[in-house]
């Protein structure tokens, strides 16, 4: 499928195993208070055992790494390395991390890392590529979560896919771009709130596969030679109907309190401490403050530096991204 006015161009549509151990094993070892419902999901509906991982995945993977970093940013890039990032099974993945150690050059500088995360994670491929005691721990802890795995991808998961990456290539054939066709909450829909907006203004390429454990959400990984994308393979199973209606219901509560409303409006125009806006709207100051506090836990404002004050700045953005990314979960299932 060739670029078009400036698009970046499908490489492929296909599955990948390792992706799909990479998105439980990243949940496993996750710090983000989405990783224990995501689990407990996957528990209920696709992955029976898999909660009982959860302790051993994160005992092990602190024992290996002590750089702070959560989940498994390396695991993507790790099978790229190998050469198996496409695979339809983890063999080849599994049988490059027991070979002998590799020589290591470090990879171009991948624009979905932040610069925070970015050393520790050519660090970790540093070490599962030179480091034989890392590579044995690692590649210990993907054959037991894929032991776990194997059963449901190869009985029913494989299939999932198969179909997804068909349905994928007809929505894309539309002409519509990668972007305008993510799911909500997909990291693409938030690109440059996460820092990398102009992703595909540098890469030309995309890869994409349906997930068959990814339940909401997906990934986005810059691989240099291609972006690679991850979303669900099946995005209206019936548990997303409860789940959908919690996401819907948890963004607009935001906006459910009209005082809060008020002070977001009043932020929109102009920017302002708590003391000034409480003055302003005729609200007492401890009021505001609460009201502020949740609008910065939803990512609506966010605090300044403006002169020699410090003030809270609405974001427009967001406030269109929160209302955009309800309204896309409503209608997906009309």
């Amino acid at each position: 499928m060739p670029a078009a006015f400036g698009r970046p161009a499908c490489r492929g549509i296909t599955a990948s195993a390792p992706s799909e151990l990479a998105w439980l094993l990243d949940l496993l070892t996750q710090s983000a208070p989405y990783a224990e419902p995501a689990l407990v999901e996957l528990e209920a509906n696709l992955l029976p055992g898999l909660l009982r991982l959860r302790r051993p995945m994160l005992e092990r993977a602190g024992a290996l790494w002590s750089d702070g970093l959560a989940g498994c940013p390396e695991l993507v890039p790790l099978a790229s390395l190998a050469g198996a990032l496409l695979d339809g099974d983890v063999r080849r993945l599994v049988g490059w991390l027991g070979e002998p150690k590799k020589r290591f050059d470090e990879p171009t500088a991948s624009l979905t890392d932040s610069e925070r995360d970015r050393p520790a994670v050519v660090e970790r491929l540093r070490a599962l590529t030179t480091d034989p005691a890392t590579r044995r721990g690692y590649r210990a802890m993907l054959l037991e979560v894929w032991e776990l795995a194997s059963g449901p991808w190869m009985r029913q998961g494989a299939a999932v896919v198969a179909a997804a990456c068909r349905a994928w290539r007809d929505r894309l054939d539309t002409g519509a771009s990668i972007e305008e066709l993510m799911p909500p909450r997909h990291p693409l829909t938030r690109a440059e709130e996460l820092g990398f907006g102009d992703l595909f203004s540098h890469r030309t390429e995309f890869v994409l596969s349906p997930l068959f454990f990814c339940m909401s959400g997906g990934h986005v990984v810059d691989l240099a030679e291609f972006v690679h994308v991850a979303v669900p393979a099946s995005d209206l199973l019936p548990v997303r109907k409860t789940r959908d209606a919690m996401f819907v219901a948890s963004r607009l509560r935001v906006l459910s309190e009209p005082t809060r409303v008020r002070i977001l409006l009043q932020l929109l125009s102009v920017p302002a401490g708590a003391v000034e806006v409480a003055r302003a709207l005729g609200v007492s100051q401890p009021t505001v403050s609460g009201h502020l506090k949740v609008l910065a836990q939803a990512g609506l404002i966010h605090r300044k530096k403006l002169g020699g004050r410090s003030v809270m700045v609405a974001s427009r953005k967001r406030v269109e991204r929160l209302v955009e990314d309800a309204r896309a979960t409503i209608v997906r299932w009309d």
